[in-house]
């Protein structure tokens, strides 16, 4: 159909060895495939695929999707020669996605004036009485749920135009599984509850050991794993020169339960930490926020020709719980940046861009706790400038060369604490400073393009650093690069 489709792949890989002596056996025994007898020598691996996948035709404004691929696999362990055994592998991923639009939905219970109107002067050039009726019928059998209250329909009209101002919502969940079951007989094949994954184990019987089990006393092992993840996102145009993006919440969950070992989880997700060891947060999208137009202000637009702020966070909360103990509870936040701002001048060929970024690991083990703190500020200008000349040839064209000067100067400046806490505390005075770095960089760059085939850099490069174990050092190098481009014609 137009909304399902499934697809089926299957392979097998067979030993042919024991046919080497009566080369005309196998094909003899394919011109009577049903024949019962028949056998490809001895299977080594088979393995099938299934695909589901399912658009329905209905709500379009959530445009909703969903697949389902499972995928089994058969092989056979060569070591075994006696008893033979036998690996099996149920791996089955499920998608659902949704887009939602907010605008889609309310044209369901709205109609927007500047479509109202339209129709209404569509209206007014018809002549007849009887086609403007039956038009109007349709309007109205089209928008069945159409709202004519005129209080709630300026509570609509406000919602439409925020809707205009806000992306589609995109909503994803995934559920995947694998369950891996080694050493079992050979002659044995599970249903296809356990192929398609419905069920999780291949056989319905809590005494797995002696019914998959060997007569060679191989050890049958066997692993669940299952994961589960919820992911939305969107973006906002607040105003005409504000905009918040790249917003998305996103939680995860893997469970895996060994035969052999602790059943462990670890979940992710997004997160704000808060307190000397981030768990006093909360769960928050990560985003990013820039403000363009900023030259606008303050006469600025007489030195600069664009100004844009940027602000950026992402954090996230990792987990890990084994044996119903949490091991380990892990937190992060990056502020990148916590402050930027680009620049281009408005009459000279000049860009700025400075940028302050923080980033914090909180990692908590037992009643201790780490805590890493990073700042780091990047400033740079740059200057291009491009020109060109002519090289005059006799009797021939004159030879044209492009040529371009950049000259760049970064300054670094990055600034990294360790405190460390032996037992559980809501002050940070508790903590104590267990490693520290400091650097500071100053880099100026120039670099000349001669024409689109040669090009190089010569560069100072000054450093200097200090940290807990090797003290102050200074760092002071000077080099050049030189690239040459090749063209092959054909």
């Amino acid at each position: 159909t137009d909304n399902l489709n499934i697809n089926y792949r299957s392979d097998m890989n067979s030993n042919l060895n024991s046919l080497i002596s009566d080369k005309y056996k196998f094909l003899t025994g394919i011109s009577n495939i049903f024949d019962l007898s028949f056998s490809p020598g001895i299977v080594k691996s088979y393995s099938e695929q299934f695909s589901f996948t399912y658009t329905p035709a209905v709500l379009e404004w959530l445009s909703p999707r969903f697949s389902y691929a499972p995928r089994y696999s058969w092989s056979r362990d060569l070591s075994t020669v006696v008893d033979p055994t036998a690996d099996i592998l149920s791996s089955n991923d499920f998608s659902a996605t949704f887009t939602l639009s907010l605008q889609k939905l309310l044209d369901n219970f709205y109609t927007h004036e500047n479509n109202s109107s339209s129709n209404s002067r569509s209206n007014n050039r018809r002549n007849s009485n009887s086609r403007s009726n039956r038009n109007q019928s349709s309007t109205d059998n089209n928008k069945p749920f159409e709202i004519n209250n005129p209080y709630a329909k300026t509570f609509l009209k406000f919602l439409y135009g925020l809707s205009q101002d806000i992306s589609n919502i995109n909503l994803t969940y995934k559920y995947n599984t694998k369950h891996n079951y080694d050493n079992i007989t050979a002659d044995f094949e599970p249903g296809y509850n356990f192929r398609l994954g419905l069920d999780s184990s291949p056989i319905n019987s809590e005494d797995i050991l002696n019914e998959l089990g060997t007569a060679s006393n191989q050890i049958l092992s066997y692993s669940n794993y299952y994961y589960d993840e919820f992911k939305i996102s969107t973006s906002v145009q607040l105003t005409r020169h504000l905009s918040l993006s790249s917003m998305e919440y996103r939680k995860t969950r893997a469970k895996s339960f060994p035969s052999n070992t602790f059943h462990t989880i670890t979940s992710t997700e997004s997160f704000l930490p808060l307190g000397t060891n981030g768990k006093d947060g909360f769960p928050i999208f990560k985003y990013s926020i820039n403000l363009t137009g900023i030259e606008q202000y303050w006469r600025l637009q007489e030195w600069f020709k664009t100004i844009t702020i940027s602000h950026a966070f992402n954090g996230e909360n990792s987990k890990t719980i084994k044996d119903d103990i949490i091991e380990k509870d892990d937190f992060s936040r990056t502020f990148s940046p916590v402050f930027g701002i680009s620049s281009k001048m408005k009459n000279y060929p000049i860009n700025i861009k400075l940028n302050f970024n923080n980033t914090l690991t909180i990692t908590n083990t037992g009643t201790q706790t780490e805590r890493i703190t990073k700042d780091q500020i990047t400033f740079s200008v740059d200057y291009t400038k491009k020109s060109g000349f002519r090289i005059p040839l006799p009797f021939i064209r004159d030879f044209e060369i492009d040529n371009e000067i950049n000259l760049r100067l970064d300054l670094n400046y990055d600034n990294t604490s360790t405190d460390f806490s032996y037992v559980q505390t809501d002050d940070l005075a508790d903590f104590e400073n267990t490693a520290f770095s400091k650097s500071f960089g100053i880099k100026p760059t120039l670099t000349y393009s001669f024409s689109k085939y040669v090009d190089g850099d010569l560069y100072l490069n000054y450093v200097l650093t200090e940290n807990h174990t090797t003290g102050k050092k200074k760092e002071t190098n000077i080099g050049f690069k030189i690239r040459i481009y090749f063209e092959s014609f054909e």
